[in-house]
């Protein structure tokens, strides 16, 4: 009891201390004689294990479990943490291969594999399932009986692996939760799956702007249900690591970087460590999409992977550590921040389908690196690499495309790729026009500088000066310092390229200034570079002689 206490306080050293001393003090026959005890006190010293880090350990009690527990059902606990260690490591056909084991003895069948064809199909089954939904006709269902509850809580385990793995699937897991509560109750793992759907609806690049809309409004009414209706603690912070795949297209994205370091914090207080490193993840990601001090952000993405070390978790150090390399490069080209791989770190994934899933994430950062280092040609052949990625997340490709947009110009004034760099604006501006609606704060300023060198590029002089100050505005006003100078950045250039060398320099100075505050060494020494140049042509003209004279 002392120990179970300790757990509920979060107070793991003490009750691994307590837990210890319990099963130390059990008879030699305690699975027989104290059967319930046994089993209670081997599952608490897996979970308070895996909280600590002790993944040894925690294996070690969960196969204790396995071998002497007498029915399917004392077993449910710990295969479900059992899993969950399993794709922390990137495990992930073992941990398939045990969710669909479990499922099939409860009676719940999984396909191998979902065609896209079959996929559609879901989608808009799943759309007409929902579509008349609301907290009215939930709240008249019965509850879910125990049989029903237990398959719709492993249906969401499978579908937060199968989101790395098997992505095809999340559709037919979604649905087969919602058409399992309409048939046998509701339980707070039916809300997860109406989350579930909402991701579905909203980041599948195909899908039009009114399924979009359906996601938000169902994806907001399973969080509504969740917080008023359900105790959902054990499980808050894989849900708001889930909903956080919806929230990334309407709210600001300071906030999600926000509620992310949240839900890791409250991952860390209730054992969930797996999806508390999810959430680290996405606090680093979304701060690096808002320009957050990058020195400040290296510091804290080293203590996640600490951390993560510790844990064994190679599926969250995986992608820390591609955020950590984007990071070191925007401060100073990694010349002095780039990290020395220690002795004794796990190896990245090597199961195909982690890395298929890491592949889009890593050509991600790549556009965004060879963008900001001015290696124009190695962004367009990545931002070109992830628009043909067919998973690819549709968060990932708006922000892409902003940057192959402008890439694009580049590009065209060199007369490369001219054809091709045409069209990229267009469907650049037309996405990110259509992200807008959905939130200003995030995509106003990437609309108007868009626009802006559109205008730069055809010449309409005082169209683009208007595009460039407006996008300046609302980058100060969303808060991205990092877009802000590359608005004023990109307005110095557009003088310059017009003759106005005074006002060059003056945006220059502006942009130095943002960048200075983002912390990117090696764009303050880049825009630097520029008014030395310009400093430089004015000295000189100056020193010219006066031939009259």
């Amino acid at each position: 009891m002392a120990g179970l206490a300790a757990m509920s306080r979060s107070d793991y050293g003490t009750a691994s201390t307590y837990l210890k001393v319990s099963l130390q003090l059990l008879p030699a026959d305690h699975w027989q004689s104290n059967y319930r005890l046994s089993l209670d006190s081997y599952m608490a010293t897996a979970k308070v294990a895996c909280a600590s880090g002790d993944m040894d350990k925690s294996d070690s009690a969960l196969k204790a479990v396995f071998r002497e527990a007498t029915s399917l059902e004392d077993k449910v606990e710990a295969y479900y943490l059992h899993v969950n260690l399993l794709h922390s490591q990137e495990r992930g056909e073992e941990s398939h291969l045990t969710c669909e084991d479990i499922l099939s003895q409860l009676g719940e069948s999984i396909p191998d594999h979902v065609t896209r064809e079959e996929s559609e199909k879901l989608i808009q089954e799943a759309i007409m399932l929902v579509s008349g939904l609301s907290e009215e006709k939930l709240v008249k269902l019965k509850e879910a009986d125990v049989n029903s509850q237990t398959i719709m809580r492993f249906l969401s385990l499978l579908g937060s692996i199968s989101y790395f793995s098997k992505p095809e699937l999340l559709p037919y897991l979604n649905l087969r939760t919602i058409q399992l509560t309409m048939e046998h109750g509701l339980c707070k793992y039916s809300l997860v799956g109406l989350v579930g759907i909402s991701i579905v609806l909203c980041n599948i690049k195909t899908l039009p702007k009114e399924c979009v809309q359906l996601g938000y409004k169902i994806g907001g009414l399973g969080m509504s249900m969740l917080r008023s209706k359900f105790d959902y603690s054990d499980i808050k912070s894989r849900v708001d690591h889930a909903y956080s795949y919806v929230l990334q297209h309407s709210d600001p994205v300071q906030k999600c970087a926000d509620r992310a370091r949240k839900g890791y914090e409250i991952g860390i207080a209730s054992g969930d460590t797996v999806f508390a490193f999810l959430n680290a993840n996405g606090a680093i990601r979304y701060s690096i999409l808002s320009g957050s001090k990058l020195p400040d952000l290296l510091l804290e993405t080293d203590k996640y992977l600490t951390l993560l070390g510790r844990h064994g978790n190679t599926l969250s150090r995986s992608y820390m550590l591609i955020y950590r390399d984007t990071i070191s490069f925007l401060i100073d080209n990694g010349e002095n921040t780039s990290r020395t791989i220690k002795n004794g770190e796990k190896d990245p994934a090597n199961e195909v389908p982690y890395l298929e899933r890491q592949a889009e994430t890593l050509s991600f950062h790549k556009v965004l690196q060879s963008f900001w280092l001015g290696y124009n040609d190695r962004c367009y052949h990545y931002s070109e690499k992830l628009l043909e990625t067919k998973d690819s997340g549709k968060h990932h490709r708006l922000v892409a495309l902003f940057y192959h947009g402008l890439n694009s110009f580049v590009l065209l004034r060199k007369g490369k790729f001219t054809k091709r760099c045409a069209q990229i604006y267009k469907i650049a501006h037309n996405e990110l026009k259509e992200a807008e609606a959905l939130s200003k704060w995030n995509y106003r300023n990437k609309v108007y500088l868009l626009e802006a060198e559109k205008y730069s590029y055809q010449g309409y002089t005082k169209e683009a000066r208007n595009s460039y100050g407006a996008a300046m505005m609302a980058a100060r006003c969303a808060r991205f310092p990092h877009e802000q100078g590359l608005a004023c950045e990109l307005a110095a250039f557009h003088c310059k390229r017009n003759g106005d060398f005074e006002q060059a320099r003056k945006f220059f100075e502006q942009a130095r200034i943002c960048y200075d505050k983002w912390g990117s060494s090696v764009k303050v020494e880049s825009v630097s570079n520029e008014i030395d140049q310009i400093s430089f042509r004015e000295s000189a003209i100056v020193d010219i002689p006066n031939e009259s004279a």
